[in-house]
């Protein structure tokens, strides 16, 4: 069952869904990791050590305000 949420910015009724990060030959759930981001020459970023939760992100279907929440424990 979907819950309702309502626009803070207009109101209008908000549906949940989610973006999609596009890489070579893959798609994914864009993910939320605690702390500050540490390069990595090889893969861009070092991931080691955090714990990626997926991001679920609300669309106002009047004005189109996106807002994005990392749920889960």
């Amino acid at each position: 069952m979907t819950e309702w949420k309502y626009c803070p910015k207009c109101e209008g009724e908000m549906a949940d869904g989610y973006t999609v990060d596009q890489g070579y030959g893959t798609a994914s759930v864009p993910t939320w990791r605690e702390g500050e981001p540490r390069k990595s020459i090889w893969v861009g970023l070092k991931l080691g050590g955090t714990t990626p939760i997926e991001i679920t992100t609300w669309r106002c279907r009047r004005c189109g305000y996106l807002e994005s929440y990392a749920p889960g424990a």
